[in-house]
């Protein structure tokens, strides 16, 4: 027996695809920017040069360590050089003492 678990993800696919006007998808598509800013935002101010974090990039998965802190992009040093990254796609590592 499979238990189905409905995700918030799942409802917000299903709540698009109800839509009926390009009014609505344009506010849609307007709402997801502005909380796309704000995750890069966040993440921007979690960040500190030095930090090790990983992202998923055109070759896979890539960890490297943060050399420069811009408004929207993070300049990160990994095994295949610098790459200027989303701040979006960043993720931290976790630090241990």
């Amino acid at each position: 027996m499979t238990i189905k678990l409905t995700t918030a993800f799942e409802q917000a696919i299903e709540a698009i695809n109800r839509i009926d006007s390009t009014e609505e998808i344009r506010d849609l598509f307007d709402a997801i920017r502005l909380r796309q800013t704000f995750l890069g935002n966040k993440t921007i101010r979690q960040l500190v040069v030095g930090d090790t974090v990983t992202y998923e990039g055109r070759n896979g998965h890539t960890k490297g360590r943060v050399v420069k802190i811009n408004r929207k992009y993070v300049l990160v040093d990994t095994a295949s050089g610098k790459w200027r990254v989303p701040a979006t796609m960043l993720t931290k590592e976790a630090e241990y003492a």
